[in-house]
């Protein structure tokens, strides 16, 4: 009697699918109002729906090689249904508690190039066409609900050598709701931190963003939660918390010496262990716009030159998107930010904001228009400002073209023109944070 339950629960295994297949395809077909709705997820939920159908794809594959003949046959390998190689089943150890599927994980190249004209004589780095940064990304799942990430770059225009930018691991799904990340990556500050570079609508970080935050992102090794609040009536609410150790440590110019020039901002300059927080909403205010909200924090100690200092890191940003049919699209930003030391500084205070906006009349062409003012932190009686016309062209999803032409004021050059290019392009997934 078990050998035939055991045969029986065998052929209802493998004949599910194809009764599933058969049973959906004389399905009725639905109404078209109903296969025009469009229903929306939070990304943290589709990740970890996804890591489960993979789970149980290999749980079924497994079943199903159980009932393979008894003989030895060599592994082969699949093309998978996302284009990439998946190996054979594993045969199981003896003594083990069963084998598991082995899968590539998706890669990812990212190039930037570009250069910059400029009527500032002081700028060494003008009229130079060089190859600016190079990313490789390493991403895949090494558990069920668990990702594993990290993108390591070198900078051959700076003469760095290859480094590691992020890696960490996410925790998909602890709670409903809630994620944990543990390693290296771009803390939730501000709009746009969590951005790669390349993934910017602009060819250079705004003023206000590189002198008071970071030259690039204000980046910590250390651990964070993201929490989706429970909310009503289409609104979206997430609370982000970090604590996080060797922040940014980018070095100033100072603003004072003209030899020096052109002169940039000490950022936040978190050397040491600093935490954050940040709360950000979006709300649908019509079937085709919508409209974010977020407020931002960060605090830790700074060691600034020529003293220790703690610095309280402050931010609001404020976004509208409008969709029209196609990839016609609207998006209007703007960000302010508030650098405050404590200690040695005799809590001097330096503000910054941008205003931006982009429109994007089809999928290959863009156009921007940048406005952005900033402080100094370690001289908040100077300031700088620029406005940028920017165009894009969008060639394909892994190669694009952007030209960025800057008129601008700093303390060395009340007023001075700016044109800079750059390219970007890749091969690979790019599954990392887009805008």
């Amino acid at each position: 009697m078990r050998p035939l339950l055991a045969t029986l629960a065998c052929l209802f295994v493998i004949a599910w699918p194809i009764w599933a297949q058969d049973s959906q395809g004389n399905r009725a077909a639905p109404s078209s109002q109903e296969s025009q709705e469009t229903i929306t997820v939070p990304k943290s939920e589709f990740d970890a729906l996804k890591a489960r159908v993979d789970e149980m794809e290999r749980e079924v594959q497994q079943l199903k090689g159980n009932q393979a003949p008894a003989q030895p046959t060599e592994p082969t390998e699949a093309p998978a249904a996302n284009g990439t190689e998946t190996a054979a089943p594993e045969t199981p150890a003896s003594g083990g508690g069963g084998g598991k599927a082995l899968s590539l994980p998706d890669i990812s190249l990212v190039v930037q190039a570009g250069g910059h004209l400029s009527s500032d004589k002081e700028d060494d780095d003008r009229s130079r066409l060089q190859l600016t940064e190079a990313e490789i990304g390493i991403q895949g799942y090494v558990y069920p609900n668990v990702k594993a990430d990290a993108f390591i770059t070198g900078s051959p225009a700076e003469g760095a050598s290859f480094q590691v930018e992020e890696a960490y691991l996410t925790y998909l799904g602890l709670r409903r709701g809630l994620n944990l990340y543990v390693g290296q990556k771009h803390v939730a500050f501000g709009r746009t931190n969590l951005l790669h570079n390349h993934s910017w609508l602009y060819t250079r970080q705004p003023l206000a963003i590189s002198n008071l935050v970071a030259s690039e992102s204000l980046t910590g090794q250390g651990a964070a939660i993201s929490y989706l609040l429970p909310t009503h009536n289409n609104l979206f609410a997430q609370l982000d918390l970090g604590t996080w150790s060797s922040g940014d440590s980018s070095e100033a110019t100072p603003v004072g010496d003209l030899a020096l020039q052109p002169a940039v901002g000490t950022a936040a300059n978190l050397s040491d262990r600093f935490n954050t927080a940040r709360l950000w909403t979006s709300y649908p205010v019509t079937d085709n716009s919508e409209l974010e909200l977020g407020g931002s924090w960060a605090g830790g100690k700074s060691t600034p030159d020529p003293a220790p200092d703690r610095v309280h890191l402050a931010g609001v940003d404020l976004s509208y998107r409008h969709f029209w049919e196609g990839s016609r699209r609207l998006l209007l930003r703007g960000e302010g930010f508030q650098r405050r030391g404590t200690l040695d500084s005799g809590g001097s205070t330096a503000k910054g904001y941008y205003l931006f906006g982009n429109y994007r009349p089809d999928k290959y062409r863009s156009i921007g228009l940048l406005y952005d003012w900033s402080e100094f932190p370690q001289a908040v009686d100077m300031h700088e400002s620029a406005l940028s016309l920017i165009l894009t062209k969008q060639f394909s999803e892994q190669y694009y073209v952007r030209l960025q032409a800057i008129h601008g004021s700093r303390p060395d050059d009340n007023s001075f023109n700016e044109l800079w290019l750059q390219w970007v392009w890749g091969v690979g997934p790019h599954t990392h944070n887009l805008e």
